[in-house]
């Protein structure tokens, strides 16, 4: 049966969010951060403000834009929706800005989109204006067992922006920062690391630190650069499918993920699934 599409209120009281606590959504505020602008090429739309969803209308009759790291979700014909982390959906019932996006079916692709609500619609939480989408990396994570498959993924250092980390039993993202010139040529992967090695850490891989608990899954970012020529540090938004790991995760707080940096040494990021009351 069809969900019935919500109204303008239930948007509102939705989307009202502190900042700090709504992972899946870009954490800008006020004016649109030109670095970040620049990076998506959205040069055209560097004056719109990104605001709080805090009412459907502001007092000049305008829809504030939104931002949102979601997923593009296929139909037949070509046609495409979006589903936030949360499992809800957002229908573009108006794609006329973004003609030339064209989603790949047969691939799961994690986006950004910017986009104003509108009145509600059939079959989706959500009835979208869509401004622009743009695809950010898709990563995956598996168990790694071959030290010749460990070395395949990398371990080229990466730095991180600590704030933008997000955890769901689907998805891991955050903002990574690493030296690049051909962004094409970079490959990332979460893995759990079971080469045995001198120590035989075993599940993880990782030198664990006291605090590591068994409650948490141990995760390591792979990086492989591809050969890329350094060239200035940069950030790009990376997210990595999980589902392959969910045995793992079942049952466990969260993970605590392993990340070799340049200007830091070895990072452990400790991020809590959220519970299901």
């Amino acid at each position: 049966m069809p969900r019935k599409a919500k109204d303008c209120m239930s948007e509102k009281n939705l989307f009202r969010m502190q900042y700090s606590a709504l992972p899946d959504v870009l954490r800008v505020k006020g004016n649109i951060n030109m670095d970040i602008m620049k990076k998506f090429g959205l040069f055209l739309i560097a004056a719109i403000a990104v605001t709080a969803f805090t009412s459907c209308n502001d007092d000049d009759g305008g829809e504030p834009l939104r931002t949102l790291i979601t997923t593009v979700r296929t139909l037949d014909g070509g046609d495409y929706y979006f589903q936030r982390d949360n499992g809800e959906t957002l229908y573009p019932g108006n794609k006329s800005r973004v003609p030339g996006y064209k989603p790949d079916p047969d691939k799961t692709q994690r986006v950004i989109i910017w986009f104003t609500l509108q009145n509600g619609i059939a079959d989706y939480d959500y009835n979208i204006d869509l401004y622009f989408v743009e695809n950010i990396y898709t990563g995956t994570s598996e168990i790694v067992t071959d030290a010749a498959r460990l070395e395949e993924l990398g371990s080229a250092k990466t730095g991180f922006q600590s704030n933008t980390f997000n955890l769901t039993k689907e998805w891991l993202t955050f903002y990574a920062l690493y030296p690049v010139s051909d962004n094409s040529k970079h490959t990332f992967t979460v893995i759990v690391n079971e080469v045995k090695d001198e120590g035989e850490k075993g599940d993880g891989g990782a030198e664990q630190s006291e605090a590591a608990e068994t409650d948490y899954l141990q995760l390591e970012l792979r990086h492989n650069p591809g050969g890329d020529t350094q060239g200035y540090t940069d950030g790009y938004y990376v997210s990595f499918d999980l589902t392959p790991l969910a045995e793992r995760l079942e049952g466990k707080k969260g993970v605590v993920l392993h990340i070799e940096t340049n200007k830091n040494g070895p990072q452990e990021i400790k991020l809590d699934l959220l519970q299901k009351k």
